[in-house]
């Protein structure tokens, strides 16, 4: 149980705590908002794949629809006799209106070179103008070249929007030829590539649906190329039959392509529904393989857009980072809390120690003050006259009175919280602290016959710090003066002033100390005893002491010092 708790307090104190702490919480939090991020992504893109997947089968469906009205019209052409073009246009209308992604129906016969003119007059006598046609080089439509076999549109609706579309001749078109023919010789309907729709000013994509007639054609199993009537044709809109597909209400923030696959790997893009900006930061693609529909095999590839991303994203990736931060952050104050006040009652119990310390060493210095008298007038009582004795027993008396305020001190310390002790600043004047350190000191200077001084080369020798740690701190550095200079030796207190400072020196032509003893002078973990040149004792503290209290007060102490030939200590406050 110690040892926990031994670990724990060595935790807490430890410098890398708080930033291994932020370090983990961050990490965590970023580890979090991660991965709620992926896996709200993953359930985005399966959403946007059942949506696609929806409409992919719907569109199929519409495709299918339309492909099957195709066989309802083409019952009108399986009789020996060619339906007449008011039945023709009866019977279409009615799909359409079922079926509005047609753009027209038409009815195109197989017609031999020889039968061209039948056809041409048979409609001359309700169409005055009417004749095959093609388009010339420049895009205009021109009689029909002569040529071996003709697929003529003869009947269409709605007439009104597919004129241009009477009479021409779909043969004289290379790849929709193909188709035709491929359709006649397999006995099978067939789609054709894209077709630019010219009747339309928008979206002119489209495809040609032809359903090939046979005569006598009960059965595919027994067609004959040779015995084709012609082909129904269903004129489709890609736009339409998308639009007509949409009855799931697909997000408009889809862009759907219908692409046309030729050998299994190439690919012709048809239409594209939606086209709008998609997301390329986010591979959502997704790909639909349309069932075969009259030789045709089109897939349909979607993409999300920006817009769409966005309006499925919430925003609890970013609640999820706050949060993290937040309780990390909470985390941190905890712990910066506990180290604090670890460090707070660490510091206290150093300056409990320190003040016992001070306490200590001025007890000891007083009654050896009052040893060193009661001794010395011991040995010589009869050579002492009565003013000696007096100005004796005074100096006793002072240090009775010292050791008695010091102890007064501690219990006023003990009961007012001896660790929570502060400077308590105010202005005082330096020359009566150093009228009260000669005073107190003045038997000891007397009995070692020391030359002690006050020079003061300001008019001004007002200081704002705290008087009594201020007062204990030179009376510490003077009573080591004192004490480790030898019999008739001399000591300077001067005190110099320059802008808002004050510099105080104490200097003294003691025993001094070497390179070593000075860079060691202030180093709390050392402790420096050194017998004085009486024979005094010290307890090596009394200047780590001293250099707290100036650190309080915002002062400097800086110590210069020859081994043989005194110190000096300067201190600006």
């Amino acid at each position: 149980m110690k040892r926990k708790r031994y670990y724990l307090k060595s935790l807490i104190d430890s410098k890398y705590c708080i930033p291994v702490i932020w370090a983990i919480g961050l990490s965590l939090s970023i580890l979090l908002a991660r991965s709620y991020y992926i896996l709200e992504q993953k359930k985005i893109e399966i959403k946007f794949k059942n949506e696609v997947d929806q409409f992919a089968a719907s569109l199929h469906r519409e495709f299918e629809l339309n492909l099957v009205s195709l066989h309802t019209l083409a019952t009108l052409f399986k009789s020996n006799e060619i339906p007449s073009y008011q039945m023709f246009i009866t019977e279409s209308q009615s799909i359409r209106k079922r079926n509005s992604s047609f753009l027209a129906l038409e009815w195109v016969p197989w017609v031999k070179h020889e039968m061209r003119s039948f056809y041409e007059k048979k409609h001359q006598q309700e169409f005055s103008d009417f004749s095959f046609s093609e388009k010339d080089s420049f895009n205009q439509l021109v009689n029909a070249k002569i040529r071996k076999e003709y697929f003529p549109v003869y009947y269409v609706d709605p007439f009104a929007k597919n004129k241009n579309a009477f009479g021409y001749d779909l043969g004289s078109e290379k790849e929709r030829y193909n188709t035709l023919k491929s359709s006649q010789l397999l006995g099978k309907p067939l789609i054709s590539g894209n077709v630019k729709l010219v009747q339309e000013k928008t979206n002119p994509e489209g495809c040609l649906a032809f359903l090939p007639i046979f005569i006598d054609n009960e059965s595919q199993k027994n067609y004959d190329p040779k015995n084709l009537k012609g082909f129904v044709l269903g004129v489709f809109k890609f736009s339409k039959i998308f639009e007509a597909a949409n009855n799931t209400n697909i997000s408009k923030e889809i862009r759907m392509s219908l692409l046309n696959q030729k050998d299994g790997i190439s690919k012709d893009t048809l239409f594209t529904y939606q086209s709008k900006q998609v997301d390329a930061q986010i591979n959502f693609t997704h790909q639909f393989d349309l069932p075969i529909l009259w030789g045709k095999k089109w897939v349909l590839v979607a993409d999300p857009t920006i817009t769409y991303i966005k309006n499925e994203r919430t925003s609890y990736p970013l609640i999820i980072l706050i949060a993290g931060v937040v309780f990390t952050s909470l985390l941190v104050l905890l712990f910066y809390s506990f180290s604090k006040r670890n460090t707070q009652l660490t510091q206290l119990n150093i300056m409990k120690s320190k003040f016992l310390s001070l306490i200590s060493h001025d007890v000891r210095g007083g009654i050896g003050t009052m040893d060193v008298l009661l001794k010395l007038v011991l040995e010589d009582f009869e050579s002492y006259d009565k003013t000696q004795l007096k100005e004796i027993i005074k100096s006793i008396e002072q240090n009775t009175t010292s050791i008695h305020f010091t102890l007064e001190n501690l219990i006023s310390w003990s009961k007012n919280d001896l660790l929570a002790l502060k400077p308590e600043k105010s202005l005082f004047s330096i020359i009566e602290l150093f009228e009260n350190i000669t005073e107190y000191f003045q038997p000891i200077i007397n009995l070692k016959s020391l030359k002690f001084s006050t020079h003061y080369f300001t008019n001004d020798t007002y200081i704002h710090a705290d008087k009594n740690m201020i007062l204990a701190s030179l009376r510490n550095i003077i009573s080591n003066a004192i004490k480790y200079t030898q019999k008739e030796g001399e000591i300077q207190v001067r005190l110099h002033q320059s802008k808002t400072k004050h510099l105080i020196e104490i200097e003294d032509t003691g025993i001094g100390m070497n390179p070593d003893e000075l860079n060691r002078l202030f180093e709390y973990n050392k402790t420096h005893k050194k017998e004085g040149t009486g024979g005094e004792s010290s307890t090596g503290i009394g200047l780590l002491i001293t250099k707290d209290f100036l650190d309080m007060n915002n002062a400097k102490v800086h110590v210069e010092s020859t081994l043989g030939k005194g110190t000096t200590f300067k201190i600006t406050i």
